[in-house]
């Protein structure tokens, strides 16, 4: 049983018998957008496939049949757009582009097809797109941030307070020190705590009640809400291991999922 797990690193006839085995596939959505002063524009997309390529390997050494695809590098990032360098796609590109990926692979033979996003922007368009893969072409998708599988592991890992925890943040900054300390400078970080109406989210582990459209130039001068001055490499990396159990284990899980066209009726 070949170990690889990175899509892009098969031969088509290594994908042609790693299909007999009705394998999961996996398109980790990044987006590509300022992260503050201290942090590069890669950070989502980075990190959703890292922590895809890294819990999809664990899945793999425990028997289930998988592979990821190359990161979808730019998403749904109208609100950065402010800040030079961030690039975006309207939201129907967004779901055109990932949705012809999972349609490819689909073709293919794939019937399990988890989205995992790293950019909160992204998933009500993920979300939306994993009805359409259902009903209109009969894949069976997923789709979920990867911090949503270990949200009980972060909030006993943060040092802090509510507001801590959003973008550019303790969390972002610490799992770039693990995997990328290269480009990360510390010396610039900078905590941006939201002021806001209690309705409106302003942690990531207490999302409020409203959704709204704001631009983060008017959020945040820097372009950071939350609280980066907490990361350190150390805690990133005990945060990255946990996330890619979770992860794993989400992945031998929905390798067991009935697949679309094996079910007998529809709701």
């Amino acid at each position: 049983m070949s170990g690889k797990v990175k899509l892009a690193e098969h031969t088509w006839p290594e994908v042609k018998m790693l299909l007999e085995r009705d394998p999961v596939a996996v398109i980790p959505v990044g987006a590509f957008e300022q992260h503050g002063h201290h942090l590069p524009l890669m950070v989502d997309a980075h990190l959703a496939g890292s922590v895809c390529e890294e819990a999809a390997e664990r899945a793999c050494e425990d028997g289930t049949a998988i592979v990821v695809t190359p990161t979808v590098w730019t998403g749904y990032s109208p609100h950065h757009m402010d800040f030079p360098g961030s690039v975006t796609l309207d939201d129907e590109t967004f779901s055109a582009v990932v949705g012809q990926v999972a349609r490819s692979l689909a073709h293919h033979g794939f019937r399990r097809i988890a989205m995992i996003n790293g950019h909160g922007g992204n998933m009500n368009l993920l979300k939306n797109l994993t009805q359409t893969l259902f009903y209109e072409h009969g894949i069976r998708a997923a789709a979920a941030s990867y911090w949503d599988f270990a949200l009980a592991e972060l909030a006993d890992w943060r040092e802090s307070d509510k507001g801590g925890i959003m973008h550019a943040c303790e969390m972002e900054t610490a799992l770039m020190l693990a995997t990328r300390p290269d480009l990360v400078d510390m010396d610039k970080a900078s905590d941006h705590l939201l002021d806001r109406s209690a309705y409106f989210g302003a942690d990531l582990l207490s999302g409020g009640a409203v959704a709204s459209a704001a631009s983060f130039r008017e959020l945040s001068p820097t372009g950071v809400i939350g609280a980066p001055s907490f990361a350190t490499q150390e805690r990133g990396e005990a945060l990255f291991q946990a996330m890619v159990a979770r992860l794993a284990a989400f992945f031998a899980d929905f390798a067991t999922w009935p697949r679309n066209d094996q079910e007998e009726t529809r709701t």
